[in-house]
């Protein structure tokens, strides 16, 4: 009686299709019709569950053929040309005589021609430029010693009026003005160097005195008009 008064959980049958053949399309989408839609819930994954192994070991071992690129320095392309490689430019703007007096060797083009003695002439302008630095450092070399009163004395560096930046006697910054990493022109520096130097105490200053003139020219009027009036009542 037990048995049939308890409903028992019918199974529900699953279907086996493991040796299940297509032949054609048309076979294989019977068969995918006849596949149920399974729901299963996701597993819920805790935290004492999870674990990461971190691997501190972090040696990288490369290949043969990239060890082998790494010993070979890198070749940067020489921008001088073919025939005039040979010689050096340190050499040729060390001297002030022109190049083409102390050498035979030329290059094909006039174009190249033209280059290199561009380049001797930046070398030369280097040389000039370097022994008026070492000029400017001994007459002023941008470090000041202080003695404090416990007898200790202080090294401090001059910074710059103009840019406020150290090791600056204020000629270079005068002269090449740079906004946002670009070289300005001169015009625009002058109209920004304006717009910096003109201070509101100034504008104050000729405000005040702008105000003063117009009182005293009101003031020379009604003294004007008095007269008048007495001169035309007597």
């Amino acid at each position: 009686m037990d048995d049939l008064l308890v409903k028992k959980k019918e199974s529900i049958p699953i279907l086996d299709l493991s040796k299940a053949t297509c032949n054609s399309k048309e076979e294989l989408r019977r068969y995918l019709e006849k596949l149920p839609d399974f729901k299963i819930k996701p597993e819920k994954v805790t935290a004492e569950q999870v674990k990461i192994k971190l691997d501190k070991n972090f040696t990288f071992k490369s290949g043969r053929k990239d060890l082998q690129n790494m010993r070979k320095p890198y070749v940067f392309m020489d921008p001088l040309p073919v025939e005039m490689r040979e010689l050096k430019i340190n050499d040729l703007a060390a001297v002030s005589i022109d190049w083409k007096m102390l050498t035979t060797l030329r290059p094909k083009n006039k174009i190249e021609e033209n280059y290199f003695s561009r380049l001797i002439e930046l070398g030369k302008m280097q040389n000039k430029n370097r022994a008026l630095e070492k000029r400017q450092y001994q007459f002023d070399n941008q470090i000041r010693k202080i003695k404090n009163k416990s007898g200790v004395v202080e090294m401090r560096t001059v910074s710059c009026a103009e840019c406020r930046e150290d090791f600056c006697n204020g000629k270079t910054c005068t002269q090449l003005g740079y906004d946002a990493f670009a070289r300005q022109a001169q015009e625009t520096r002058a109209i920004v160097s304006k717009i910096a130097n003109s201070s509101p105490t100034v504008e104050k200053k000729q405000g005040k005195k702008g105000a003063k003139k117009v009182k005293k020219s009101k003031s020379r009027r009604r003294k004007e008009t008095k007269k008048r009036t007495i001169t035309e009542t007597t």
